[in-house]
């Protein structure tokens, strides 16, 4: 089974938005001498990083309810 492109755009989207808060907080909350240097590249790692694991969940989501689903109608 796959998951819709809508709502593999969704999860995404979401993703992507709640990792550039928190890469811009970290940014703020760690800036030494050039603030937009360090806003910027933590907001990049942390996207980074968090759009990684997603699309690694999704993929592992989606072969493991496809093997449930074999598992289903095997027993049937």
């Amino acid at each position: 089974m796959k998951f819709s492109n809508k709502s593999k755009i969704i999860v995404y989207l979401l993703t992507s938005f709640f990792a550039s808060y928190i890469g811009y907080v970290l940014g703020n909350a760690f800036c030494i001498s050039n603030c937009l240097t360090d806003v910027l590249l933590n907001i990049l790692i942390s996207n980074s990083v968090a759009l990684g694991g997603v699309f690694v969940l999704v993929n592992l989501s989606e072969k493991s309810i496809t093997e449930w689903n074999q598992m289903s109608s095997e027993e049937e």
